[in-house]
C-alpha cells in the first residue's frame, strides 16, 4: 500500500517544483512555514538550507566544467 505524504513532504515537493523562480520559491516557502507545525517548520528551514546549497553547488560545478 502506498504511504501518504506528510504535509512536510508535500511542501518539499512543491518547493522543488517551483525552485526555478526564486520569488515563487520564497512565497511558497513562507506559506509552508505558516501552515506547518513548529517542529516541521524548523525541519523545512533546515531542508531549505541544504537544498539551496546543493542547487548552488551543482550549478557551479556544471558552469565550471
Amino acid at each position: 500500500m502506498k504511504e501518504e505524504k506528510t504535509q512536510l513532504e508535500f511542501y518539499k515537493t512543491i518547493l522543488e517544483k517551483v525552485s526555478f523562480d526564486r520569488a515563487l520559491f520564497e512565497k511558497e516557502f513562507n506559506k509552508a512555514i505558516i501552515d506547518l507545525s513548529f517542529k516541521d517548520s524548523n525541519e523545512l528551514r533546515i531542508w531549505k538550507r541544504k537544498f539551496i546549497f546543493e542547487k548552488f553547488q551543482n550549478n557551479y560545478i556544471r558552469k565550471s566544467s
